[in-house]
């Protein structure tokens, strides 16, 4: 997307920079008719004081050297860029080098242009009285020069206030945009889990409607939230007592209608009443590791200790599925920032995951290594690992790898595993084990100090 102080830039600049070339264009030419005007006011001065001299002195007073006979005209050497005739009685009296040897009897009074002396000449012819006639003339090419010069001179200046035309444009946009800015700053540091209005000082009115509407959206989405996770938490929670009544009444009618009825028909009961209990565990634990639900302050936790915990409570599962399960650390002890309870619960997830999907007699691995900038736990399976299409998808709610052969989850143990990961800004990710299933591998940032040889 184009950036839009970018696009108001260069639309500003440009609309600048073309106003300005009229504006020169339009001064250019003014400035240049006003230059002609004033030549031509030179041209008309001059053959004024021509006049005055040659009926004050006679033609007297000439400018330079003359040479005359008895009816030759009075030549005289003058600049190369104007030139004039003094003609009496159709009779030439006077003239520069540069100009005609023949009267200019055939001019028209006033301004014209004539060529003569291998140039353009800009001509001003005057009759007087006496049969007097003043033709004066300038070149056209110096007065264009003349003129075009002044007039530049005033131009260049308004070129070179261009780039800081465009300095000053830059910041005046910048400073104009600044409370977008800043908008665009509070909504980016904002957390995921942060649904809280947005403050700002002095909102201009233009982004107020933005405001508000957006202040709307997150209060509506926080409701929608806070009314899942109540529904959620609710509805599990009102759950787990009539399950666990009906347990104990599984039990007691187990017990006492041995032989009466089939026991693969209360199994089943039984079992389907455990699945209930499992899912009605996951869904209060879902809600309970919600970002804005947990509030726990964190502290030390020992991952060594706590995996042997973990380990030592889901042996027996293990050993009843005659899996074997091996722990590996060669740290006696490993601290990270956590709160123990929540990272007790995503160790038994993946613990119980990997018994879950590891056939008979299979195998289970947990090792913890650390660095200087994480410190690692790997869970490794025997099973039948995951396709690496599906490693992405599995940390989602109600999503299974494969829905036909596992029915005993609903999806939500790995999206449990995935969010209490999220809160301890831990990265977890899934490959592929040396034992040719899934290795679940998750990374917590170091704590300085706190590990500990054997």
């Amino acid at each position: 997307m184009k950036s839009i102080r970018r696009a108001l830039i260069v639309t500003l600049l440009s609309a600048f920079t073309l106003v300005m070339f009229v504006a020169s264009l339009n001064g250019y030419l003014a400035s240049m008719q006003r230059a002609e005007e004033l030549l031509d006011d030179q041209l008309i001065q001059l053959s004024e004081v021509l006049a005055h001299i040659h009926l004050a002195n006679d033609l007297h007073g000439a400018h330079g050297a003359s040479v005359r006979g008895p009816d030759a005209p009075t030549v005289y050497r003058g600049s190369e860029s104007m030139a004039y005739q003094i003609i009496q009685n159709d009779r030439l009296l006077s003239r520069t080098t540069n100009a005609a040897g023949e009267p200019w009897l055939d001019w028209e009074e006033g301004f014209g242009y004539q060529n003569f002396d291998a140039f353009r000449w800009r001509v001003y012819t005057r009759d007087l009285a006496r049969e007097l006639r003043i033709v004066v003339a300038e070149r056209a090419d110096v007065r264009f020069v003349v003129a075009e010069t002044v007039v530049l001179q005033s131009i260049y200046p308004l070129l070179t206030w261009l780039p800081i035309l465009a300095i000053l444009t830059w910041g005046i946009v910048t400073w104009g945009l600044k409370p977008l800015a800043d908008l665009s700053r509070r909504i980016g540091v904002k957390q995921d889990s942060d649904l809280t209005p947005l403050q700002m000082d002095r909102t201009p009115a233009e982004l107020e409607q933005i405001t508000r509407s957006l202040n709307g959206l997150l209060s509506r989405l926080a409701a929608a939230f806070a009314r899942e996770r109540q529904f959620a938490a609710t509805a599990a929670h009102e759950l787990r007592t009539p399950l666990s009544v009906a347990k104990v009444h599984m039990h007691n009618l187990r017990a006492g209608a041995e032989g009466l009825i089939d026991s693969q028909a209360i199994n089943y009961v039984d079992e389907s009443i455990n699945k209930l209990q499992r899912v009605v565990q996951q869904i209060l634990d879902l809600s309970r590791t919600q970002p804005e639900v947990l509030r726990t302050q964190f502290h030390n936790v020992d991952l060594v200790d706590l995996l042997q915990q973990c380990c030592a409570q889901l042996y027996p599962s293990f050993e009843s599925a005659q899996q074997s399960l091996e722990f590996n650390c060669e740290l006696e002890t490993v601290m990270v920032r956590g709160d123990e309870p929540i990272l007790e619960l995503l160790f038994e997830n993946l613990l119980t995951n990997a018994n879950r999907y590891t056939p008979t007699g299979g195998h289970v691995s947990v090792s913890i290594e650390c660095d200087e900038r994480f410190c690692t736990v790997c869970v490794d399976d025997s099973g039948p690992g995951i396709p690496p299409t599906q490693r992405e998808q599995i940390f989602e709610r109600f999503y299974r790898v494969d829905k036909n052969q596992h029915r005993e989850g609903v999806g939500l143990g790995l999206a449990i595993v995935g969010q209490i990961a999220f809160l301890h800004n831990a990265i977890i990710k899934v490959d592929e084990s040396p034992m040719n299933g899934a290795r679940f591998t998750v990374k917590f940032p170091a704590h300085k100090g706190g590990t500990h040889e054997d």
